[in-house]
């Protein structure tokens, strides 16, 4: 064994940390993390301050020099093709970026789980934010069974929107959630978010007016044997009222559009509830313009907003950024008192 850097963190928080240094190129692939007792220790590269600041947003970690076993060096995609190729994996298909034939037979070679290999037709696009895709190489489908953090979710690529680049997201905020709490998911599409937080112990509702998300959703529900939840095809917004005063977490994943419904939001949460607030800000101004957003929608709602975190999520296109705000919502003594805010102008 080599001694090297390494970071240790608690067992409960390692998947989450895991996820992170991967995706900012600073988890060390060469090596194998290891355990001991409630510890784990992650081999790691060199960070950035930049790095352990985003780091300490997720948990406690020690920074430490640790022995671990060396990995057998295994070929990479990019190592098979001389070249990088970008893509993500759904269940057992491949989203490859363009029809790059060559890159799709060094993915099927490669990862071995891969039965189909996509890439996109289209933008994502309507009402309902669903893509188009081509196939590329292997079968011809975009329906696969696709496992995040002990869940599977039955999913249809071209009939409700999903993304595996946000699973480090949901698992941080599913470490918030306390037993018995009340939560309101918005924009609940197949159930990452709603269905592991309901693992979690709190009684959800998740909602979406996609209906073949919200039929993708009920069978996620069934396939993890979760019957705990309320699940309804609908407008959020149109169920502010009916749920006001009701959250004490609301989850507002719809990137592009979700400040139109921050209204809703705040009034759906309790006093003191927290609102999970995402959306696509460019690298030059990346939390100014939607802090203002939900300070404007606070003030229009007669309540307080408290900012507890900012957050980049992942890298969404070049210079722009999929960002996150958690936020509290402070209401007067007696929430009728507020103005019955309704979407801006």
């Amino acid at each position: 064994m080599a001694s090297t850097l390494g970071l240790k963190v608690r067992r409960g928080e390692g998947e989450i940390f895991r996820r992170r240094l991967v995706e900012m190129g600073a988890f060390d692939r060469r090596r194998k993390i290891r355990s001991e007792g409630e510890d784990l220790y992650m081999p790691i590269l060199e960070l950035s301050r930049e790095a352990k600041e985003e780091l300490s947003s997720l948990g406690e970690f020690d920074l430490v020099e640790a022995e671990f076993l060396v990995e057998a060096p295994k070929e990479t995609v990019e190592e098979l093709l001389g070249r990088k190729a970008s893509f993500e994996v759904v269940g057992d298909i491949a989203i490859l970026d363009g029809p790059d034939r060559e890159a799709a037979a060094a993915i099927l070679a490669v990862h071995r789980n891969v039965r189909a290999v996509i890439s996109p037709l289209t933008a994502v696009e309507g009402e309902y934010r669903t893509r188009r895709f081509r196939c590329v190489a292997g079968e011809a489908r975009t329906t696969t069974v696709h496992k995040e953090h002990g869940l599977r979710y039955r999913i249809d690529l071209e009939r409700a929107y999903f993304t595996p680049r946000l699973g480090t997201e949901r698992l941080r905020v599913a470490n918030l959630v306390r037993p018995g709490e009340a939560a309101f998911d918005m924009f609940s599409g197949v159930g990452p978010f709603a269905l592991l937080i309901s693992k979690r112990g709190a009684k959800v509702v998740a909602v979406d007016k996609n209906p073949e998300a919200v039929r993708l959703l009920r069978e996620n529900a069934c396939l993890n044997r979760i019957n705990d939840i309320v699940i309804l095809e609908a407008d959020a917004a149109d169920l502010a009222e009916q749920f006001a005063n009701q959250a004490d977490r609301v989850i507002m994943n719809l990137p592009h559009s979700a400040r139109d419904f921050l209204w809703a939001a705040m009034r759906i949460a309790k006093d003191g509830g927290v609102v999970h607030y995402y959306a696509i800000a460019p690298e030059d101004d990346l939390f100014g313009r939607d802090t203002a957003f939900v300070e404007e929608a606070a003030s229009a709602s007669g309540v307080k907003a408290e900012i507890l975190r900012r957050g980049v999520v992942r890298s969404y296109a070049p210079h722009e950024y999929n960002i996150v705000i958690d936020f509290a919502v402070h209401k007067p003594d007696k929430a009728e008192e507020a103005p019955e805010a309704g979407p801006g102008p």
